[in-house]
């Protein structure tokens, strides 16, 4: 059965911030990301349940420094290590995150319930946002699912 989320999603550019609605299709193996930006409809597609790649894909259909800004592409959106649903993640903005044992820790050392306190949507976007890179390590497979080639 197809499930549908719309809510909205922030882009940005070097000059600017907007926020957008988007709509999220999915079932169990299949999901679609549509918005629409200057009139023109951008729809990232995937199969991995968690919609990492549908967003990396919506991301490498977007005009040349238009970025998506939302939890999903944070540096600060961590997955859980003992397991993730859709639109699920844990925001670390406080916490220095250095590898995946560094998320095992937060989660075994401020425990469980205090770990949930930190979960996010994939799609939302705070005043904390930092654009994921390759220097600073995150526990989300977003910029793998960018830097990989359709095919």
């Amino acid at each position: 059965m197809k499930r549908i989320i719309e809510s909205q999603i922030t882009l940005l550019s070097q000059t600017n911030e907007i926020s957008l609605p988007v709509k999220i299709s999915y079932t169990d193996n299949e999901v679609e990301i549509t918005l629409k930006y200057n009139n023109i409809e951008y729809c990232g597609t995937g199969s991995d349940y968690l919609w990492v790649d549908a967003f990396a894909d919506l991301q490498r259909k977007l005009p040349h420094g238009i970025f998506l800004a939302c939890c999903m592409t944070c540096r600060h959106g961590n997955m859980c290590p003992y397991g993730n649903k859709e639109n699920q993640l844990y925001c670390t903005k406080d916490v220095p995150i250095t590898s995946k044992d560094s998320v095992i820790e937060l989660m075994d050392d401020k425990g469980y319930d205090s770990f949930f306190k930190r979960e996010v949507s994939s799609i939302h976007c705070c005043d904390d946002f930092i654009y994921q890179s390759n220097d600073c390590y995150t526990y989300n497979d977003y910029l793998y699912h960018l830097q990989k080639t359709n095919g």
